[in-house]
């Protein structure tokens, strides 16, 4: 309950950070600190290989 009430006060929609934290969970285990709710944007955006 706390890491849903910590995304609602950082304005993050709790399934949507819930569902990336699981598509990367390989990249989340050794770098916790760059999947916080109110950084993981960022970090999905250096991930992300445009198309």
């Amino acid at each position: 309950m706390s890491l849903i009430h910590t995304c609602e006060l950082n304005e993050i929609n709790p399934f949507d950070y819930l569902t990336q934290v699981q598509k990367h969970a390989g990249e989340v285990s050794p770098h916790p600190d760059c999947w916080l709710p109110w950084n993981y944007r960022q970090t999905l955006q250096k991930t992300t290989i445009p198309h």
